[in-house]
Order: C-alpha cells, then sequence, then structure tokens
C-alpha cells in the first residue's frame, strides 16, 4: 500500500467514526439547547403576564391612594384644621 492509501485508510476507520459521534453528541446537545430555549419562551411568556397583572394592580393602588388623599386634603379644608390649631395654639401662648 502507499502512504496515501495507507492515511485513507487510517482516517476511514478512525476518525470518520469519530466524527460521526462527535456530531451525534453535538446534535443531542443542540436538541436540548432547544428543548432549553422552548422553556425559557414559555417562562418568559408566563413573567410577562404576571408582570402585567402586578402593574395594573399597582396603578389601581395609586388611584386609590390619590381619591384618598384628595378625600383626606376635603375634610382638612371643611373642618379648617389649620385654623382651629392656629387658635388653640395662640390660646395656649396667652
Amino acid at each position: 500500500m502507499s502512504v496515501v492509501e495507507d492515511m485513507r485508510k487510517v482516517l476511514q476507520d478512525f476518525l470518520a467514526p469519530e466524527l460521526r459521534a462527535v456530531d451525534a453528541k453535538f446534535g443531542a446537545v443542540d436538541a436540548r439547547f432547544d428543548s432549553i430555549d422552548e422553556k425559557l419562551d414559555a417562562l418568559a411568556k408566563i413573567l410577562e403576564a404576571r408582570h402585567q397583572e402586578l402593574m395594573v394592580r399597582i396603578d389601581a393602588t395609586h388611584q386609590r391612594i390619590d381619591v384618598t388623599n384628595d378625600r383626606i386634603d376635603n375634610l382638612k379644608t371643611s373642618l379648617d384644621l389649620d385654623k382651629r390649631v392656629e387658635r388653640l395654639e395662640t390660646r395656649q401662648t396667652h
């Protein structure tokens, strides 16, 4: 046999099966990454939905706080608490 034929035989007998095995392993790893990507996409959708839900609740809470603050301001104004406190302080200093 010639050197070229010997090299070809070594390549066919040793490297070709090894390359097929490596290719199969890469295929399996690639499939696992695809599976992980699908799971991450599903998780991202769930998280986005939960985030939107939370933002709606936060906005509703802010609105309730604003309404409550308005009511408190209206009560303060209607009761003239500032003037009453001022009168009491004036009385105490005399």
